[in-house]
């Protein structure tokens, strides 16, 4: 190995946080760290086992799982050639490995784990919640309170482009932290229009059940307000 056993866990997850700090998504972040780390997954068994486990614990720390990533991480980790590990690793590091990927799997045995069954979504419910607010409170006091719709839109416009629950989901909370501050609408957001178009069954499974509860309920306190 060109990386120590260690030096290489590290890098990966370094990798990945360089990416959460250029604001990309969980999604985004941890499939770009994947690309990085293509090559060296080619270079030998204990390489790929061990940016696969490290790549698979990034992905349990998500608020859901990628049934391609999950499927695929079963499919390598569970055919690990053991015997070509223990050729380019110590005992203390084949140990190590064996027991972050038996850890894996047994997490992603876990029926209660939310999955994600559409490939082209960036953001998840929850965390395009939470990064809308986080964006929205860092820029409520430095500008106009008139450029302030305008401005989340246009943080957050490849991601309204994506998919309808991306869409919507910025658009409800962009409407919810207004009306919560006392601006009103200015620039291109209608969210009475979003509103009465949109139909919660349109996503498909782009949302969990439970998601899709809690985004009708939003919904519904909005429609009352407008």
């Amino acid at each position: 190995m060109d990386w120590s056993y260690y030096e290489l866990l590290t890098s990966v997850y370094d990798t990945y946080l360089e990416y959460k700090d250029e604001k990309f998504s969980d999604y985004e972040a941890l499939a770009r760290t994947t690309y990085d780390f293509e090559v060296s997954m080619n270079d030998g068994e204990a390489e790929k086992a061990t940016i696969r486990v490290a790549l698979a614990r990034i992905a349990l720390t998500h608020s859901k799982l990628s049934v391609r990533a999950k499927e695929l991480s079963c499919e390598v980790l569970t055919n690990l050639n053991i015997n070509s590990i223990r050729q380019q690793l110590s005992t203390e590091e084949v140990d190590d490995l064996l027991e972050r990927r038996d850890y894996v799997l047994r997490q992603f045995n876990d029926t209660t784990i939310s999955l994600n069954h559409d490939p082209r979504a960036r953001w998840y419910y929850h965390e395009m919640t939470k990064e809308v607010k986080v964006y929205f409170d860092n820029i409520i006091s430095i500008i106009p309170l008139e450029e302030v719709s305008d401005k989340v839109l246009k943080r957050f416009e490849r991601d309204c482009k994506n998919t309808l629950s991306e869409n919507i989901t910025i658009k409800v909370t962009l409407a919810e932290l207004l009306i919560n501050k006392g601006i009103h609408e200015h620039g291109e957001l209608n969210i009475k229009y979003e509103l009465e178009k949109f139909n919660i069954d349109d996503v498909g499974q782009q949302l969990t059940e439970s998601e899709k509860e809690d985004l009708s309920q939003r919904i519904n306190n909005l429609i009352k307000i407008y």
